[in-house]
């Protein structure tokens, strides 16, 4: 599902401002700053709020893949550690957030 918020992530102990493209219940691509590639398998932490949601939403997950894009890069991560009702705020987001926002 499209999507655009806030996104810190967190990997070795340094911390990112992202943005969120795109969000499902498995998983997200963010926008990062360009800069280093994210190898795949990596593990980050994220931490986000869902538009709407004032509940932060903070869980681990793993590079899937990393790509440069325009000025900024690219980076999928598959959720490894989210919590079920924060997976259940996820899918409800993406049911209730209109298509045509694509």
């Amino acid at each position: 599902m499209p999507a655009v918020f806030a996104v810190k992530k967190s990997q070795a102990g340094a911390v990112q401002l992202c943005q969120a493209e795109d969000i499902a219940p498995g998983g997200i691509t963010i926008l990062r700053p360009r800069g280093a590639s994210v190898q795949p398998s990596t593990e980050v932490s994220l931490a986000f709020a869902l538009p709407g949601s004032g509940e932060e939403i903070a869980t681990r997950g793993v590079v899937v893949n990393d790509t440069q894009a325009g000025g900024f890069r690219r980076t999928g991560v598959r959720f490894i550690a989210l919590r079920p009702e924060h997976a259940n705020l996820i899918a409800g987001y993406c049911r209730q957030t209109p298509r045509a926002r694509r």
